[in-house]
């Protein structure tokens, strides 16, 4: 298949080139930075950097929260205290797992075609003006009576 790139590349032209991969991979060790310097600061027991570090628009956004909460308690125990951040430290781990190479297309893109053809509805539900009409029962009570609406409708005491 090919694509406006590839002709531009053939025809001698210039090639866009995707920006998202590198925004990807920026925000991706910028995370990290972050993760490293919150690591140091709880193993420092350092509650006011923790909040600095935590109160960052970016890390706010892309730190999950219960993350972000186990960093705020771990960093306010006290120093004999042996309890490691897991949650921060599997946060770490899954960033240096993702790779920056774009996801390969594995399936079929004949499978995500939607097939949109009107269907008729049969002939004991269509109305006799030839629209589409919708049908709403009358609301009854639990007693089997239709509900009255407006003002002849009883009141309560129970305002």
């Amino acid at each position: 298949m090919s694509t406006a790139d590839d002709q531009a590349r053939d025809d001698g032209g210039t090639q866009t080139v995707d920006l998202a991969h590198h925004r990807a991979k920026r925000m991706r060790q910028r995370l990290l930075l972050v993760v490293d310097h919150l690591l140091h600061a709880i193993e420092h027991r350092d509650a006011e950097r923790v909040w600095m570090l935590l109160d960052d628009p970016e890390a706010y956004r892309c730190i999950p929260s219960n993350v972000r909460e186990e960093a705020l308690t771990m960093a306010q125990l006290p120093g004999t205290s042996l309890r490691a951040p897991v949650r921060l430290y599997r946060y770490q781990y899954l960033l240096r797992r993702l790779d920056d190479d774009p996801l390969e297309q594995t399936f079929d893109q004949s499978q995500l075609a939607l097939e949109l053809a009107p269907v008729a509805t049969p002939a004991t539900e269509r109305p006799t003006g030839g629209g589409r009409e919708l049908l709403f029962l009358e609301r009854r009570s639990p007693t089997g009576r239709v509900r009255r609406r407006g003002r002849d409708r009883r009141r309560t005491l129970s305002r």
